[in-house]
């Protein structure tokens, strides 16, 4: 009898700790998911790292292709190794150098933040944001353009993201990474922040 009354009370507190344990991961998940998903739209360029005021120094070669996250030296989620190429390639233009430093910054989230739908969704928002910033760094056209100037400057957009492209995914492991998060796949909106992280207008050239 006493037995019987025993596990009448128990069997339902035995079913809720059990319950409360197997939740455990998912809730460790999810926080995880909104921390990193928060870092991902945080995280915007500076007129400090567009004018080099904290440009890092070059990277030890051996240390450039290492791991696949790379070298960050100066903690501004853009690798050294690009940061300083971009530089280098564009001296006297603040606005391609704010557009393709922010591509880069997107472009780097597939190597380090991706790993479930939530966090793929919020880097792609990230990268169709710069990608769209780097097309106001180009002519602007209307339909009263010839075609033939319409895909002069398109081609000209299309050819500043495949530059920073290359320099991101420049091995094969980065690239295998980079495919490997669309596994995670899923539909998704744009976010409807402003495209560029800092109003290219407002830069001196």
């Amino acid at each position: 009898y006493r037995r019987w009354w025993f596990w009448v009370v128990a069997t339902p507190i035995i079913l809720f700790v059990a319950l409360v344990i197997y939740r455990i991961p998912a809730v460790r998940e999810k926080e995880r998911t909104e921390a990193v998903v928060a870092q991902i739209h945080s995280q915007k360029l500076t007129i400090n790292d567009v004018n080099g005021e904290h440009l890092p120094p070059p990277p030890d070669p051996a240390q450039v292709d290492a791991t696949i996250e790379g070298v960050d030296a100066n903690g501004n989620g853009i690798r050294d190794d690009v940061e300083l190429a971009i530089f280098k390639k564009y001296p006297n233009s603040a606005r391609i150098r704010a557009a393709e430093l922010q591509y880069a910054m997107a472009l780097q989230m597939y190597l380090s933040k991706v790993f479930n739908s939530e966090t793929l969704v919020a880097v792609i928002q990230g990268e169709n944001r710069a990608s769209l910033c780097i097309g106001d760094t180009t002519p602007n056209v209307s339909l009263s353009d010839s075609s033939e100037r319409i895909k002069e400057v398109l081609a000209m957009s299309n050819a500043r993201q495949k530059e920073v492209e290359k320099l991101v995914f420049n091995t094969d492991i980065r690239q295998k990474t980079y495919k490997d998060t669309f596994q995670y796949m899923t539909s998704y909106g744009e976010g409807q922040s402003a495209v560029c992280d800092l109003d290219l207008t407002k830069l001196s050239n």
